[in-house]
């Protein structure tokens, strides 16, 4: 592999210094290095190591995913050879392996079939509709139902105000309270503490240099330094004094205690207020029997949520994202399922397989042994593509529980709840008439006393919050930091002042203790006078209490005085009615709870997300058209069996197969699982889930919720800092590995063994993270960015990183994969068959023809005479039996109108103009390298050229429809465009439309016009086009490009049906393209000929729409494209491409396929000649150089991905294209603006 990575480099490099140079200066030939270099690769030899100073960015290679990709084949073919033999003899289950190779996890193929879509879909229509059908008119009577839940829990907890007598105690324990408080232990430590806040202000003051004299040094030193450890010794004294003071606020235990004292009060005239504000509604009749209806109407919603396909399709939906691991035990070498049959069809003729074992495996024996395994994917193959969209229903399945939880706990005999609407209106009349205001006064005068508690809790808490232990140790350091060698000696400590000053100006050291010591002097500053006392709290508390608002100090004396003059205030008339009230609210607590869970639940589907229920609908549509396709799966044992050839029972013996290859495949699978591990953590993703997930936690209100929520969420630091750990090591054995030496199966068994026990296994919980984003997600408007986290989450969470816990497997590996190389060794040796023996010496007879009679070589001895006659005889009977044979054939050739008594317009046989090449193998990966490099080695200008060289050829080509009879011209009416002539000889013959034939390697393509509707110009050619889909059984149709206005041939909503002569045409399902943007539409469509009332024959397609691919419009990329064509290429059938002309974009995209297969088939051969052979089948085929360009650019990602070649050549091709595209780098200036015509 890394001298195939440094062939790549070596050739790309070559192209660009080497050839650039000849091409520059015009010479009309490819370089000789290129050629040397091709040369070189063919010959096996080793390139010149001094081009590796061209210096060039290609990728480190990835040797842990070379590895794995290696071995990924081999665990295929081994559990190809398993699952056939297991499905062929019985002892593996058809619906156990399909059931893991579509990921189902749990769920069984029998729910799947038995899946019915028709009930979903009732359920997501009925949900539609409630958003318009539910009566708004009476959002405020639902509103006030949920008000009054809220005001009878708030009145769960409210004393009776009636009975209080705390408060007469509360005023006169405040007559003299500054008399119960004890202030010393505060007055001494602020004294204290504020001392040596004054000494350290100083001290930073100071303007000390060399130049001060001793006697100012010595004075300096002894008023601000000499004392220092004794001020600091006190301070520290008063501090700890203070906070073990034994009962400091005991005597003021009636203001700590001021919010239990008026709390029923207090809450009792909330109440008040709450009613007033949130209760004044009039009840009206009409009203109540509304919402009556509108719950009526959520009563039929819950059966609906009972029917077992929404838990079947939420239990699928589950299996495919995948939120727990995947458990296979049948097709443990297929990882990704289904998608993986299709690679194991690669993996079959593989020449890498032949390299290995020197070509002892025979590939062509392998690919025939396990036809009938591989045939399976055919049959799966739609059935996987339906359920990939399915993942995208994730979200809205989450959002469609939460409705079905509301409904199915609330909706019982709900109708029946408005009448809690007329009992909660007879309980509020049991209560007292207040206006807003007549509480005021009251309110006023207990928020003051509440007040005055605050700054004595305040106060009680700043205490507490005193760190002795903390300022003893910086008041330590502090000393030692000024560095005075004897701080007791003055005279020698004066004169290292001007150094201590320095220290103290360059550092923060004083700045850091004074900040400490104003904290704790804020907490303890407190001095009782005759006018009142000071405290430490804020201005706003000062203001609220009605002290001066100036500033300090606030004169509390004053205030506690102004709560005793408005004592009177405290008024309790009327509500001595209250309490009752509130215990009839009481008896309808559950009533209350229930309605308004129900009127909670019609908010939620008055505002219903209708895009979440349509993706549920979608997904549902989805699994839909997986049932249809997996409702004959039963059959595929007995169909395997009926198509066995002896070759497949030869494959099939390999022993305890299923064994082996589960050892190989479980190993496979850990590697393979590690690798997206480190993908992962690489890509750096989870480094930025933190503060989004943060800002959410920070924005909930609830602080309960808000802590359990960041408690499930963990230390995000330490969650990164454990994987990345985890990663490190795992790119560390992968750089380790030594794939050089690996010559043998065993060999990979061997490196894979040492691998898998050099892996720590990886302990993560991420259960916890997805709780809390789930909680997140359905607290958040727009949850996009957490469903996106969430699924990286689940994805790592799905991975199996224990790997100590699978030794028993991989361990037994490299016996495994030697067992597998000798079975297939011994597999490939052909069968001899000995000649026939002959019986005794007999020598063998011999017949000469001649003239067309027999002549005897051993006649005897005759008469000259009877020579002469039978001369004669041989010259006259052979012309009497032709004289006699010249009528009669010619009455045989009318008689069945042969030859040149055709009729006109007979049919003609289709001319596919190439030859069948399935037989045939790609060439080696390194011959490949060389067809790729020498496509990317010009500048901008010089494709421009190369581009318009290609257009020209199409333009110039000779285009010629006449055909010898019995061909006949397709009618012009039949013709989109009548300047693009039709290529007679890969017409359709046997039903006439404007369209060619195209065969690729594996398959045939039919390249042709959109069916058009009747019209003055044209005829109708749609049931021309449904003809052509019947009698050829096609499978799969792409269309390019949006629905036109007329000439539709199909229904773009499901269920709906039309018909076109007699063709009869359902849309059965449509849903976007899997896994990818959404510019592909995959529909099937069902088509019935119709004679007489009565179906005689049907057929259901699949068509995929790529809507964004107009004229005017190429694909950016071509990943999509990859993708369809990977679909559409299983089919047996012609696949059907069209546009509107049935050109440029239908050539296209055909071409991707066809020309890189071309290229990939046969040494030598270019882009420029495959081109050629493609525009020859159609004619008009291409009508811009930008299309060309983009067929080149394509063709050369699809070479880089079916070989797995390092993306950076097929990287340079797209964006050399797109800049000449959006740029204009390279074009000339008269091109610009055009598609380069």
């Amino acid at each position: 592999m890394r001298s195939k990575r440094l062939l790549q480099l070596i050739l790309y490099i070559g192209g660009l210094f080497l050839i650039r140079p000849l091409m520059i200066f015009q010479i009309p030939m490819i370089p000789t290095c290129f050629q040397d270099l091709e040369r070189m690769v063919r010959m096996k030899r080793q390139p010149d190591r001094s081009m590796g100073l061209f210096l060039f960015s290609a990728p480190t290679p990835d040797k842990l995913k070379e590895l794995i990709d290696k071995s990924s084949s081999l665990a295929r073919i081994s559990n190809g050879i398993a699952l056939q033999s297991g499905l062929m003899d019985g002892s593996i289950k058809i619906e156990d392996a399909v059931g893991e190779l579509l990921n189902l996890g749990t769920v069984k193929v029998s729910d799947v079939v038995g899946f019915e879509m028709d009930f979903v879909k009732q359920l997501t229509g009925k949900l539609k509709g409630l958003s318009t059908n539910l009566d708004k008119s009476v959002e405020e009577l639902e509103k006030a139902g949920l008000a009054w839940k809220k005001f009878e829990e708030m009145s769960r907890t409210v004393g009776d105000v009636t009975k209080l007598t705390k408060p007469n105690e509360y005023f006169t324990s405040l007559v003299d309270y500054d008399k119960k408080f004890k202030v010393k232990p505060f007055t001494e430590a602020s004294k204290k503490v504020t001392a040596i806040l004054t000494r350290l202000e100083n001290i930073e003051s100071l303007e000390i240099d060399e130049k001060t004299d001793e006697t100012a040094l010595y004075s300096l030193y002894k008023i601000h330094f000499w004392d220092i450890p004794e001020r600091f010794g006190e301070a520290f004294l008063a501090l700890t004094a203070l906070k073990n003071a034994p009962d400091l606020f005991s005597g003021i235990t009636f203001i700590m205690d001021s919010s239990k004292t008026f709390a029923p009060f207090e809450e009792t005239v909330k109440l008040i207020d709450f009613r007033i504000d949130n209760l004044d509604v009039t009840l009206r009749n009409a009203a109540v029997k509304i919402v009556e209806q509108n719950f009526k109407q959520l009563e039929e919603l819950a059966p609906m949520f009972s029917t077992p396909h929404l838990k079947i399709l939420n239990d699928v939906i589950a299996a495919r994202t995948r939120r727990e691991p995947v458990k296979r035990t049948l097709t443990t070498g297929f990882v990704n399922g289904a998608s993986d049959l299709k690679q194991l069809g690669n993996d079959v003729w593989d020449s890498w397989i032949e390299t290995m074992s020197n070509s002892l495996v025979s590939l062509k024996r392998l690919e025939n042994g396990l036809a009938p395994v591989l045939d399976i994917k055919r049959k799966l193959i739609t059935a996987d593509e339906a359920l990939l969209s399915i993942s995208s229903g994730e979200s809205s399945m989450f959002y469609l529980a939460s409705i079905q939880k509301d409904a199915s706990t609330a909706v019982k005999d709900s109708s029946k709840l408005a009448d809690v609407f007329d009992k909660c209106d007879k309980c509020e009349q049991n209560g007292g008439y207040f206006k807003k205001t007549s509480y005021v006064e009251s309110q006023t005068l207990i928020q003051k006393i509440l007040s005055v508690q605050k700054v004595f809790l305040n106060l009680k808490e700043a205490v507490q919050k005193i760190d002795t232990t903390k300022l003893k140790a910086e008041m330590d350091a502090f000393i030692k930091f000024l560095g005075f060698t004897d701080i007791d000696d003055l005279k020698k400590s004066a004169s290292q002042i001007p150094g201590v000053m320095k220290k103290i100006k360059t550092t923060d050291n004083l700045k850091k203790l004074k900040e400490l010591t104003a904290g704790v002097k804020s907490g303890v500053d407190v001095d009782f006078t005759d006018k009142g006392m000071t405290l430490s709290v804020p201005r706003k508390i000062v203001e609220k209490l009605g002290g001066h608002s100036g500033s300090f100090p606030c004169e509390l004396k004053n205030i506690t005085d102004g709560i005793l003059a408005t004592k009177d205030h405290l008024m309790f008339n009327g509500l001595d009615k209250e309490p009752a009230m509130y215990t009839c609210f009481h008896g309808l607590k559950d009533d209350l709870s229930r309605l308004a869970q129900m009127i909670q639940l019609t908010h939620k589907l008055r505002n219903l997300d209708s895009s979440k229920v349509q993706k549920v609908e979608n997904a549902a549509s989805s699994l839909g058209t997986a049932t249809n396709e997996l409702k004959s799966v039963s059959s595929i044992p007995d169909t395997m069996k009926k198509d066995a050839k002896e070759i497949t029972t030869e494959i099939n013996k390999w022993p305890e197969s299923l064994k082996s290859s589960g050892e190989i495949g479980q190993s496979v699978a850990l590697l393979s699982q590690a690798n997206d591990f480190k993908t992962l953590v690489s890509s750096g993703d989870f480094d930025k889930f933190d503060a989004p997930v943060q800002a959410q936690i920070e924005a909930i209100k609830d602080g309960d919720e808000q802590k359990r929520i960041k408690t499930l969420w963990g230390n995000h630091s330490e969650f990164l800092n454990t994987i990345k750990i985890a990663t490190q090591e795992i790119e560390t054995i992968g750089a380790n590995l030594k794939l050089a030496e690996i010559k043998t199966f065993e060999d990979y068994g061997t490196v894979m063994k040492k691998s898998l026990e050099g892996m720590k296994d990886v302990k993560i919980d991420v259960k916890a993270k997805i709780e809390a984003l789930d909680a997140l997600i359905a607290l958040t408007i727009t949850p996009a960015e957490l469903e996106k986290i969430k699924k990286t989450l689940q994805h790592l969470e799905s991975l199996d990183l224990a790997f100590s816990s699978h030794s028993s497997h991989f361990q037994k590996v490299p016996n495994a994969l030697k067992s597998l190389y000798d079975f297939l060794v011994t597999f490939s040796i052909e069968p001899t068959q000995a000649p026939p023996l002959r019986s005794g010496n007999a020598p063998p007879t011999q017949v000469l023809l001649n003239s067309g009679a027999s002549q005897n070589d051993t006649v005897g001895t005759q008469n000259e005479e009877k020579k002469d006659d039978y001369l004669i005889l041989s010259i006259v009977l052979p012309l009497l039996v032709i004289l006699i044979s010249i009528p009669i054939a010619i009455y045989l050739l009318y008689r069945f109108k042969m030859l040149c008594f055709k009729p006109k317009g007979y049919i003609c046989s289709v001319d596919f103009m190439d030859e069948d090449e399935s037989h045939l193998r790609p060439i080696s990966e390194d011959l490949i390298v060389i067809i790729v490099s020498k496509q990317v080695y010009m500048n901008h200008a010089e494709f421009f050229v190369f581009w318009m060289k290609l257009l020209m050829l199409v333009k110039n080509e000779k285009r010629n429809e006449n055909r010898p009879r019995p061909y006949r011209k397709l009618n012009k009416l039949k013709y989109y465009d009548i300047s693009i002539l039709l290529n007679p000889w890969s017409t359709p013959q046997t039903v006439r439309i404007h369209g060619n034939f195209l065969r690729t390697w594996r398959n045939v393509f039919l390249a042709m016009q959109s069916p058009m509707e009747q019209s003055d110009i044209h005829m109708d050619t749609r049931s021309d086009f449904y003809g052509l889909i019947i009698q050829d059984e096609v499978e799969f149709v792409v269309k390019l490009g949006p629905t036109p206005a007329s000439g539709s041939y199909y229904c773009e909503r499901v269920g709906e049906k039309m018909i076109i002569d007699s063709y009869e045409i359902e849309t059965v399902s449509a849903q976007p393209f899997p896994e990818g943007p959404h510019d592909v539409v995959f529909r099937k469509i069902k088509v019935s000929l119709v004679k007489d009332g009565k179906k005689i024959a049907s057929r259901t397609f699949s068509q995929f729409q790529y809507t964004t691919w107009t004229e005017d419009f190429l694909p950016p990329n071509f990943e999509l494209c990859y993708r369809l064509m990977e679909v559409i290429t299983v089919s047996s059938k012609p696949i059907v491409v069209h546009c509107t002309t049935g050109t440029d974009r239908t050539m296209a995209f055909i071409g991707l396929e066809y020309v890189s297969r071309h290229m990939e088939l046969h040494d030598g051969l270019t882009f420029e000649h495959s081109f050629a052979k493609l525009t020859e089948k159609r004619f008009n085929s291409f009508c811009s150089a930008q299309s060309i360009g983009w067929l080149q650019a394509g063709c050369i990602y699809f070479l880089t991905i079916n070989h797995g070649l390092d993306l950076y050549m097929s990287q340079r091709a797209h964006s050399v294209f797109w800049e000449m595209v959006n740029d204009g780098t390279g074009v000339p200036q008269i091109a610009h603006g055009t598609r380069w015509t």
